[in-house]
């Protein structure tokens, strides 16, 4: 990526590859995301985008290739270990606990399980404080993502577009610095669209870096600074959303058999 104006990068791929039974689903991947950014992967079903995002946040290991975040290696960690450095996902099918209320999903996606001597000593007084702060963070996701009014709701009686609302809070829930986001807009209405733009670009006034797949390509090229073109396991294009519209390959093999 390259804009003129140097840029501190918060993740960086650097010719990854990954396959499986002798298919290669991610082929010497290159890409990186500058800090306070929204980088999207866009391209044809089978090209390799959720096969890579696998691999950059550690449920599956690359064959080849190095990962950085925040200028730390993690190709070979854990995906809870590149969790807790404060990079999170949400998967294409959203999940949480069906039989919860929406209310009850963020507080414990907000609710912190690490161990602590000093939990052990003042642990009811710490705890106390730590859920009101919880509960204040749930509150203004609500509001923010307008899910107020079916809070008390359970989640598998909502529509998929409040579930994928729902995911996308329940990630924010953690104060992650980098959000890996699969097919957000998937399932979501109109109406829907509007806000969770809104939600994705005032991720990135705050700081927040992310990583975006979708094959919406109208929210695509509302929300990003920059975009990937993968087919068949490799980056074909890369340029800004306007650069992408008028790529002729991209025309040629994902935007083109779209229409």
């Amino acid at each position: 990526m390259s804009t003129g104006i140097a840029m501190e990068v918060a993740f960086r791929a650097s010719d990854v590859s990954k396959s499986f039974g002798g298919i290669r689903a991610v082929d010497g991947v290159s890409l990186e995301a500058p800090k306070g950014s929204i980088t999207a992967i866009i391209g044809p079903n089978g090209a390799g985008k959720t096969s890579l995002f696998n691999v950059l946040t550690g449920f599956d290991q690359a064959d080849t290739g190095e990962v950085e975040l925040f200028g730390d290696r993690i190709e070979r960690e854990a995906a809870w270990k590149i969790a807790r450095r404060g990079m999170v996902r949400s998967f294409q099918t959203p999940v949480g606990f069906p039989l919860l209320s929406v209310w009850e999903n963020l507080m414990t996606a907000g609710a912190d399980r690490s161990e602590s001597p000093w939990r052990a000593l003042f642990g009811r007084r710490q705890w106390v404080e730590m859920e009101q702060q919880t509960a204040e963070r749930a509150a203004v996701l609500l509001e923010e993502l307008g899910l107020t009014d079916v809070k008390d709701q359970r989640l598998e009686d909502l529509t998929a577009g409040q579930t994928k609302l729902v995911d996308f809070a329940r990630l924010l829930m953690v104060q992650p610095r980098m959000v890996l986001l699969d097919e957000p807009a998937a399932g979501v209405a109109p109406a829907g669209i509007g806000r969770l733009t809104e939600q994705v670009t005032s991720l990135r006034d705050r700081g927040i870096t992310l990583l975006i797949i979708d094959h919406n390509i109208q929210f695509v090229f509302a929300v990003s600074d920059y975009v990937y073109v993968m087919a068949e396991g490799r980056v074909v294009a890369s340029g800004t959303p306007d650069e992408i519209a008028v790529h002729p390959t991209v025309a040629e093999i994902y935007l083109g058999s779209a229409q």
